[in-house]
């Protein structure tokens, strides 16, 4: 709902697959002209935003490889090149991350994922300021038709109430496991956000 064909797409590289192939192969089919970036690389942001774009998309923890992005930093170029930033916030959820802290203008969620925390739904939630979602959002999501069962949002609100108590202990059990994986000699390499390295 917010890109049009002509339109120009700055997004991270590290992406969930799906998420990948929509930035990648499925928008330009529909003539919105993409750059992908090496999040991490404010230069490479800065490179990409010197010339306008419609918006950015970026998931900072990134799904699989956990790559974080100054979500600051980059909302701000993006911001002066007149794009909208679009942040992919599953992997953080709520508890973690609030990325409109950060400057971001719209945060997007599967909420299958971390919010039911069993998988026995489809669903997700795109949050952003009350213009966007009453000008942009709700035209496109009234006439396309996406929308949960009564059923289904019931389970996701059962879902939220027990969010902080199990993102608590997702993040001690992983960095116990990262701390034992980390001092393990047949191993390169440990990638997880909350270790020094």
């Amino acid at each position: 709902c917010q890109l049009n064909a002509g339109d120009r797409l700055v997004a991270s590289r590290a992406l969930f697959g799906s998420c990948y192939y929509i930035c990648a192969e499925l928008l330009p089919r529909f003539g919105v002209k993409t750059e992908l970036v090496d999040g991490r690389d404010l230069a490479a942001w800065k490179k990409a935003l010197a010339t306008p774009a419609k918006a950015v998309f970026l998931e900072s923890p990134s799904n699989p490889g956990l790559e974080v992005i100054d979500i600051a930093a980059v909302s701000k170029l993006a911001h002066a090149a007149g794009a909208t930033v679009v942040v992919d916030n599953v992997f953080a959820t709520p508890i973690l991350q609030q990325p409109m802290k950060f400057g971001a203008d719209v945060v997007v969620y599967s909420a299958t994922k971390h919010i039911d925390g069993q998988g026995r739904c489809l669903g997700g939630a795109v949050l952003g300021s009350k213009q966007f979602i009453d000008e942009k959002f709700t035209p496109f999501h009234r006439h396309t038709g996406p929308s949960l069962s009564p059923f289904n949002a019931w389970v996701l609100l059962k879902g939220l109430e027990t969010l902080e108590m199990r993102i608590a202990r997702h993040c001690a059990n992983a960095l116990e496991v990262a701390t034992f994986l980390a001092q393990q000699k047949q191993l390169s390499k440990v990638l997880y956000p909350g270790l020094d390295s």
